[in-house]
């Protein structure tokens, strides 16, 4: 008894040391998770399979200016528990107009990784083809991850009249670094990875290519040169807005070889329709694979690649059918292919029993240049919380 009594004690001398210390203190528990089951139309045969995953979110407030958050992500891969650190962040306000954010963020490059990723916002089961992982199957390599580094950011927003606002984003990360490989297979792959130099099928899972790049998935540099980046953007809310990203960095050890990426993103909303669509276009330094150590010479060359997405939905009480359309384009070094080009059509079907509950619906139709038939059939119930 004396012990509880004391730990009691002591329990509430610190929440009152905390409260004097951070009088404006708040602490907040959230995320989302989902449950789902999918079946794969593949020429080798694939085993259907169930899914779960679950993201919790925690956000630490100590006063007016300063607010930690961070999100885990739990789900099972290979018959583990897989743990990955989505971002851990601390966001300071300067003023009213500007936040410098440190950590680990998710890169504000278009929109779909900082805002429409997440299980439960996201209208359809799968990400965009442009985009590996997050229950990506694409039908060509795709060109980027769900994109997060560790860095800095400064973030700002500017009324520019009644409804209309200017955002602008700029950050330093680590940037991306060449994927390990040993014995020709690569090491620590995974849905950061993206592939940019294999032909053929690939899943957004298990992507694999003596070209791949790696985001996020170090939190030591490789060389000395840091990513740049940034977004423009133009709101009339809520009804339109616009955006505009890019970014640059060296990725080799010696920091000879370069990626760089542009994109744009358009939103529009009007009663029950929404909406969204993002270009994509990257530029990768490639040396011949004769060279051991790749250098910006006559032996590199660039490999320029891109692709865009558009998604439509509308919203009928509980019922929201969603339409979805990506277009990866070929790309060539010298007039070999080195990438293929592909097509995506996803169609699904929501139903919402609560404004945080949803069960969705997807029939995903790939169309390659190879004779692959991998389309996919998934359902899944997500929720937010």
């Amino acid at each position: 008894m004396l012990a509880l009594f004391g730990s009691d004690l002591a329990s509430a001398q610190d929440q009152a040391d905390a409260q004097r210390f951070f009088p404006r203190q708040g602490y907040l528990l959230t995320g989302y998770g989902g449950a789902g089951f999918q079946t794969l139309f593949a020429e080798e045969g694939q085993p259907n399979d169930f899914s779960a995953i679950f993201a919790p979110i925690m956000l630490f407030q100590v006063s007016d200016r300063f607010l930690f958050e961070g999100e885990l992500e739990f789900g099972i891969e290979d018959d583990v528990t897989a743990t990955s650190l989505e971002y851990a962040q601390v966001d300071m306000a300067l003023s009213n107009n500007l936040t410098l954010v440190a950590g680990k963020f998710l890169l504000p490059f278009n929109t779909f990784s900082e805002r429409l990723h997440p299980t439960w916002i996201n209208r359809l089961i799968s990400a965009p083809a442009l985009y590996g992982g997050h229950g990506a199957l694409t039908p060509t390599d795709p060109l980027l991850p769900v994109l997060s580094d560790v860095g800095v950011q400064l973030r700002g927003a500017f009324s520019v009249g009644r409804f209309r606002t200017i955002t602008a984003e700029a950050f330093i990360t680590q940037g991306p670094m060449q994927a390990a490989h040993e014995d020709g297979a690569e090491e620590g792959h995974d849905e950061a990875t993206i592939a940019t130099t294999e032909v053929g099928f690939a899943s957004g899972e298990g992507i694999t290519g003596p070209g791949d790049l790696a985001f996020g998935g170090d939190f030591t540099d490789n060389n000395e040169n840091k990513l740049l980046g940034g977004r423009l953007g133009f709101g009339i809310a809520p009804f339109f807005e616009v955006n505009v990203s890019g970014m640059t960095a060296a990725f080799d050890p010696a920091g000879d070889l370069r990626f760089s990426a542009v994109g744009a993103h358009v939103e529009g909303r009007h009663r029950s329709i929404t909406v969204h669509g993002e270009f994509i276009q990257t530029w990768q330094d490639v040396a011949h694979e004769e060279d051991e150590i790749p250098a910006v010479d006559d032996s590199a060359e660039t490999l320029t690649r891109n692709g865009y997405w558009v998604q439509a939905g509308y919203r009928q009480g509980k019922w929201q059918p969603v339409v979805r359309w990506t277009q990866l384009f070929e790309s060539d070094i010298d007039g070999e292919v080195v990438t293929d080009a592909g097509q995506q059509l996803a169609l699904g079907l929501d139903y919402w029993f609560e404004p945080a509950v949803v069960v969705k619906v997807e029939y995903l139709i790939n169309e390659e240049e190879h004779s692959i038939d991998n389309n996919r059939l998934a359902i899944q119930i997500a929720f937010g919380f």
